[in-house]
């Protein structure tokens, strides 16, 4: 029997496809944000101690509401942060999330940052121009984690990189902190009817859109949303529109929500485009 060619592909991509897991959607272990807490790390060349150390916390969720455990390491500059061996044998350990410069291993990789960028001696001398330049830009460096369930399984384990700034300023960053999600402009509580479209609003809480200084002059921070949420209904904006040119954007997001009565946790992440993350999660039931 010869079978039509476009029947014969339609029939191979139906029984082959792979069932595709949206951005918003949660299947897995997932990271869906990592928090520096101080967004950044600053530096005072002139002090005469360093300063605290920066912590990492991380929105690691599942499914089912397992727990995640989550370890992390600052990334070598001798090799590549993105090749998926940091942690491991190309990155310092950051016990309990903590990336402390008196550590003495910190302070190599930073010397490492330091000559990657074209500067530096062979220790970290406050009084070096160069070093005192990289600190007046920024000098960037990479925390590697890797997030797990313990089971084993390529579904329970996820690891990424993620990217902080040591710097010199007298204005540091700060993140953005989540104060609620509104629906239908009241907070989102439920329960949400089944199988409709619903708005949903994140509010920032006040002060978390900061003003900062460039080279071309004072800038607003342009703060953007992402959208996750459990279950078989459907976030139709992973992430929200984003401020451009004055224009204010819209950091709302349309949900379709299941088509039978259920319970649905959603999580909203905000980046303030310089580091700063904050987030918010919220449970509710869809139905009856």
């Amino acid at each position: 029997m010869r079978l039509h060619l476009p029947a014969f592909v339609a029939l191979l991509l139906a029984g082959c496809a792979p069932d595709f897991e949206l951005q918003s959607e949660i299947r897995r272990v997932r990271v869906l944000a990592i928090q520096a807490e101080p967004a950044e790390l600053v530096v005072d060349p002139d002090a005469a101690t360093l300063p605290g150390p920066m912590t990492f916390n991380a929105l690691a969720v599942t499914p089912d509401a397992r727990p995640v455990t989550v370890r992390y390491a600052l990334c070598r500059f001798t090799g590549n942060p993105y090749d998926g061996r940091c942690p491991g044998d190309t990155g310092v350990a950051l016990p309990d999330g903590e990336l402390s410069l008196q550590d003495p291993d910190v302070q190599a990789v930073l010397l490492e940052a330091l000559q990657a960028g074209g500067g530096g001696g062979g220790v970290l001398d406050p009084e070096d121009p160069a070093l005192r330049a990289a600190l007046a830009r920024g000098i960037p460096l990479f925390v590697g984690y890797e997030a797990t369930d313990g089971s084993g399984t390529p579904e329970g384990t996820e690891r990424g990189v993620r990217r902080v700034t040591l710097r010199a300023t007298a204005t540091p960053n700060q993140n953005p902190v989540m104060a609620d999600v509104l629906w239908d402009g009241a907070p989102l509580t439920g329960p949400l009817p089944v199988a409709s479209e619903v708005t949903l609003t994140p509010v920032l809480a006040e002060g978390s859109v900061e003003t900062y200084e460039t080279p071309e002059g004072p800038q607003v921070e342009q703060v953007f949303f992402s959208w996750f949420a459990t279950g078989e209904g459907e976030v139709k904006e992973f992430r929200s529109q984003e401020p451009v040119e004055g224009r204010p954007g819209d950091p709302t997001s349309l949900y379709e929500t299941p088509a039978a009565p259920g319970r649905v946790t959603f999580w909203v992440v905000a980046r303030d485009g310089r580091g700063g993350v904050g987030w918010l999660s919220r449970t509710v039931d869809v139905g009856p």
